[in-house]
């Protein structure tokens, strides 16, 4: 509801994820979605890909929660794990065995670069041979084309989506009354504590400041290849959103 005035792009990047998995890994696989928030492209991978496992890792327990019993009916196929991303130690929350697919949408943009390279080098190491990444993002290029093309979206700070004309009324609106109706349900309340020990600050919430300069293309691109990947490929683009995927 909230990405479709803040994030237009979020569609059609969804698709070419969901069939860059279809084309290039073969099923059963076990997949590993970094930033999961309550479990959009959990879902879509669930549906679509029958026999497939996924590990969903996000910072917000409240948003884990939210994922977790949304989707229980998948419960045999699904794992919720909070983890922060930024933290070093987060591949020591995730359950044993390697994955075959690493994804993320809308979550990598907010690293800054050295631990960006670290999360690389990380997912090197718990995908098996011949595993992929696929990362749908906000993905500047340094080549000149892309240097019209403005910031991210945000899902965090309304105020920025108003400068581009992102639809704030709307999407304020929105965002609140969801935040509001959760807070407002005591089944949730512990992991609205958890998260005020982890994440405090107000309800809604308002996004962190970002890095310091979002990464670029080229920056991934390198980072992944230092990181012991093969290759790298863009598989879809609308501006600076990009789709990139890296075999292992």
């Amino acid at each position: 509801m909230f990405s479709r005035s803040i994030d237009p792009t979020r569609r059609d990047r969804t698709e070419a994820i969901l069939r860059a998995i279809g084309e290039r890994v073969r099923s059963p696989f076990r997949a590993l979605e970094l930033g999961s928030g309550p479990g959009s492209l959990v879902a879509r991978m669930l549906r679509r890909f029958p026999r497939c496992r996924v590990v969903a890792v996000d910072t917000d327990p409240v948003l884990l929660e939210v994922g977790e019993r949304a989707l229980r009916r998948f419960r045999r196929r699904t794992a919720w794990i909070l983890a922060d991303l930024r933290e070093a130690t987060w591949p020591s929350a995730l359950p044993p065995g390697r994955f075959d697919v690493a994804v993320s949408s809308l979550t990598l943009h907010w690293l800054e670069a050295d631990t960006l390279r670290r999360l690389y080098r990380e997912l090197g190491r718990i995908l098996r041979p011949g595993g992929l990444v696929i990362d749908g993002d906000f993905l500047p290029s340094r080549r000149p084309a892309d240097r019209a093309v403005g910031p991210p979206p945000t899902t965090g700070r309304p105020e920025g989506a108003a400068r581009r004309g992102g639809g704030l009324p709307e999407f304020q609106r929105s965002w609140e009354a969801w935040w509001v109706t959760l807070s407002s349900d005591p089944t949730l309340r512990a992991a609205f504590r958890d998260r005020q020990e982890r994440l405090p600050g107000r309800i809604p919430p308002t996004r962190e400041p970002g890095p310091r300069a979002v990464a670029s293309l080229e920056l991934h691109e390198h980072a992944l290849l230092d990181a012991g990947f093969a290759r790298t490929e863009v598989l879809w683009r609308a501006g600076a959103f990009r789709v990139l995927a890296a075999v292992r």
